[in-house]
């Protein structure tokens, strides 16, 4: 099928949405060019990351009894291993980690391109989806490039679900080896991935438990060793803990009027009437893993966004496969009315999606400004004597030559909870605050702490921090709590 129709209206309207794709494209380009050197966090946990690979290359283990040194994120540990390779070549800085993730969002692209094309041979439609992926990089909490572990982790469950729909043994088990890799990366990932193996299975047995066997020994064997290797706190912070997170009940409609609806209306709307009017074909050859794709990655990011601490970057699978499926079902529909006011219809309506899909590219570049303000903040503190605890900014209070201690997420999270693991911790942190420990303490000033205000008062200085991964350019408060005498 030609990228272009010969209708002058359809090829301006073509014209139109190839421009827009080539804008997110180039857009997010200089976005990451201007955003990977940058020296200082573009996420407040970003610097939580390095911490972990400094731990390894210090022969620690990540996964220990909480204290005051360190406590990790709860995350499985493949971000971390492979972030080891990158900083012993590139240094160990916020350009090795957020490389990872910048070369798994350009792997991203190809794939999405790729695996469009395999179900279309339309090269117009494949580039849709690119630019779609592209443009949703705002909705995501601009998210793709920074030095957290879920770039990653999605690479990884695109490649499983490239590799299965060939539905060949070689590629069967490559595409269990990915889907581990994205378990092994982010835990949340097998909810995924248990969609793709319901369509294996009505499929294909063979290869169901062929899959199923690889998958989950991979899954056992790197459990009991990690947990082998960290007496049994591998299990504590990547299972145990993340389950007694509460639910944001309110979420259950914002999910829907605030995080997609107003971004995704048009692809939604659109995917949702071509599978009522081909409900009975759907699932016919291997189209099925395309809708158990989808439907897993909607119910794994609306669970996810549900559940206390999941951000904007839980929507990554849900846009992804959006920004699969939508260019997919676009071609069948412009293929079923084989007109030029069909033509004309899907143009529109995609140009309509990208529209809602359009933002200010200069929003989440750093600008001087944010610079100085962080290194205004550093700089006062590099003069403090003592000990000080900059609790949004760990590894990067390394940079003023003071000892790094856990973020303020995981110290709270911990404190939330009701587990017996937290006693010690919570025991030490009191001692600490009891005893002076920290000369100041910075913490957002929207945020509280147990125990803090008993020892310490919030003093009258602050400062102030762009937030990267917001489109309204909001600023953090943060203030310096002081010792009581």
């Amino acid at each position: 099928m030609p990228i272009f129709k010969k209708d002058n209206n359809v090829k301006l309207l073509n014209n139109i949405n190839l421009l827009l794709i080539f804008y997110s494209i180039i857009s997010i380009i200089i976005i990451f060019s201007l955003r990977i050197f940058y020296p200082y966090q573009l996420e407040w946990m970003e610097g939580g990351e390095i911490e972990h690979i400094v731990r390894i290359l210090e022969g620690k283990n990540i996964y220990s009894q909480p204290t005051l040194e360190f406590i990790p994120y709860i995350y499985t540990p493949l971000f971390y291993y492979i972030g080891v390779v990158f900083v012993k070549i590139f240094g160990i800085n916020f350009f090795s980690t957020r490389l990872i993730s910048v070369l798994s969002f350009l792997l991203i692209l190809i794939l999405i391109y790729l695996a469009t094309h395999r179900y279309t041979k339309d090269r117009f439609w494949s580039l849709v989806s690119v630019g779609l992926i592209c443009l949703s990089y705002s909705t995501t909490g601009f998210w793709f490039d920074l030095a957290r572990v879920d770039t990653l982790a999605n690479l990884f469950m695109l490649l499983s679900f490239f590799f299965i729909t060939y539905e060949k043994s070689k590629q069967n088990l490559l595409s269990a080896l990915f889907a581990f890799c994205a378990f092994y990366t982010k835990q949340s990932f097998f909810a995924i991935h248990i969609f793709l193996l319901l369509g294996l299975l009505i499929r294909n047995r063979r290869l169901f438990f062929q899959h199923f066997f690889l998958y989950f020994t991979l899954i056992l064997f790197s459990t009991i060793f990690e947990t082998i290797k960290s007496d049994g706190w591998y299990i504590f912070w990547n299972f145990t803990l993340p389950a007694t997170h509460h639910w944001i009940w309110s979420r259950i409609l914002t999910f829907w009027t605030v995080d997609i609806l107003p971004f995704y209306s048009i692809a939604l709307a659109l995917i949702i009437a071509f599978v009522l009017s081909e409900r009975r074909k759907i699932f016919e050859d291997t189209n099925i893993y395309i809708y158990l794709f989808l439907f897993g990655t909607v119910l794994s990011s609306y669970l996810l966004r549900l559940h206390y601490g999941g951000y904007l970057n839980v929507l990554i699978p849900l846009v992804i496969s959006i920004s699969m499926v939508f260019p997919i079902i676009s071609f069948k529909f412009q293929q079923n009315l084989n007109n030029k006011s069909g033509d004309l219809l899907i143009g529109t309506l995609l140009l309509m999606q990208f529209a809602l899909l359009i933002y200010d590219f200069r929003t989440p570049i750093p600008t001087e400004k944010d610079r100085k303000d962080i290194e205004y903040l550093l700089s006062s503190f590099s003069k403090v004597e003592g000990e000080v605890y900059l609790m949004g900014y760990n590894y990067i209070q390394r940079y003023i030559g003071k000892k790094s201690y856990p973020h303020y997420v995981l110290v709270n999270d911990l404190l939330l909870t009701n587990l017996k693991e937290k006693e010690n911790f919570k025991d030490e942190l009191i001692n600490a605050l009891k005893s002076k420990k920290f000369s100041a303490i910075v913490l957002d000033n929207d945020l509280s702490l147990d125990y803090l205000d008993e020892y310490y008062y919030k003093s009258e200085k602050f400062f102030f921090h762009r937030v990267f991964n917001t489109k309204e350019n909001s600023v953090r408060k943060e203030v310096v709590w002081l010792p009581k005498q």
